[in-house]
């Protein structure tokens, strides 16, 4: 069984050498929680192994999702040569437009099918991980049965192609049921969290579902610095 690892040291050891493939990960984050940093250093950990990856960015221009990845990791050689990065993000409609149709209709129909142009580009290339930074842009464009048919075709794809899809998903914004058959569609499910202790803010992760492997019971302490997440190496119940 093929292994990827996320290019976090201690979290590889914690997930026993790393995400197996045929994968889907959805990370959950708290706001604060550093969810993309997370993405970023798996992204990286591909491109370093001569994997082809795919990063599919909701929120933010390509040139902006450079500026992050140059944020952490000082421009890593030849990093963006060996990345594909999509954008999904688009200027908002002018104000004052008036609808005569639902707003998440008008946007599949008179920009783009974003749902529609994924399933096209994994049809005819093959990746070996495919980041998707945020969930949170499917479900607010398109129906939640819609969200849940892509996410059972990503499913299919990376079992075909023995990849791994990660995926970003903010806690919270969406009723629990929603964020029930996110996690019923993903074979593992990272949480994200923050904690105020005192004058600080404490970050943990923690795994609450991982198929092909035994699940770490455990919590890990993680803090965002400089040059991205360093984790605790030690065990933290």
């Amino acid at each position: 069984m093929r292994i990827y690892r996320t290019g976090i040291n201690a979290l590889d050891d914690h997930l026993n050498g790393g995400i197996p493939g045929g994968s889907i990960i959805t990370i959950f984050e708290e706001p604060g929680s550093g969810g993309d940093i997370f993405t970023f250093h798996f992204a990286l950990e591909g491109v370093k192994n001569r994997e082809n990856v795919l990063y599919i960015s909701t929120d933010d221009t390509i040139e902006e999702t450079k500026e992050y990845f140059n944020l952490y990791f000082r421009n890593p050689k030849n990093l963006f040569d060996n990345l594909t990065i999509l954008s999904l993000f688009s200027p908002q409609i002018s104000e004052g437009i008036e609808f005569k149709e639902d707003l998440k209709s008008f946007i599949r129909r008179v920009i783009y099918d974003p749902i529609s142009s994924l399933q096209i580009i994994l049809e005819n290339e093959m990746f070996d991980r495919i980041i998707i930074n945020n969930l949170i842009y499917f479900i607010e464009n398109y129906e939640l049965q819609d969200v849940s048919d892509f996410l059972i075709k990503l499913s299919k794809y990376s079992k075909k192609t023995n990849s791994v899809f990660l995926n970003l998903m903010t806690k919270g914004i969406y009723e629990q049921s929603i964020e029930n058959k996110i996690k019923h569609h993903s074979t593992g499910v990272f949480e994200l969290s923050t904690k105020e202790i005192e004058n600080e803010i404490q970050r943990r992760f923690k795994i609450l579902k991982l198929k092909k492997a035994l699940v770490p019971k455990t919590i890990k302490n993680y803090e965002i610095t400089e040059k991205g997440i360093k984790m605790d190496s030690l065990i933290k119940i």
